[in-house]
């Protein structure tokens, strides 16, 4: 069975490094596993990651406690993915998109010349 592909996205005012943490602790102590991230200047990360979707309660659950504020839409998108009964054995691939909202300037990374 393939896994369902699922896009979600959140925002949060908390301190990036511990959200990623916290983030990513959910995914893993919820049976899931992290695919790749990508991080975009101190503005937002992208984690895409595979979860057995009987474990989205707890996960959400979860980055809630973290601070992470999904949108509505990212919400029902998780609901029709888990909601069928058969589907709950499934594993479900999630690209989970998080802007973080702060004050400080854009973060400067020095490219050395080549």
């Amino acid at each position: 069975m393939r896994p369902i592909p699922v896009m979600i996205s959140g925002f949060t005012k908390h301190n990036r490094y511990q959200v990623t943490t916290d983030v990513t602790n959910a995914i893993l102590g919820t049976g899931g596993w992290v695919i790749h991230h990508t991080l975009f200047s101190n503005i937002a990360i992208t984690i895409q990651f595979e979860l057995p979707a009987r474990g989205f309660d707890a996960f959400q659950r979860r980055i809630a406690e973290a601070g992470v504020h999904l949108d509505a839409e990212s919400t029902d998108r998780i609901s029709q993915a888990t909601a069928p009964e058969g589907s709950r054995a499934r594993d479900i691939v999630t690209t989970l998109n998080i802007t973080f909202l702060h004050d400080e300037p854009d973060l400067r990374r020095e490219v050395p010349a080549v």
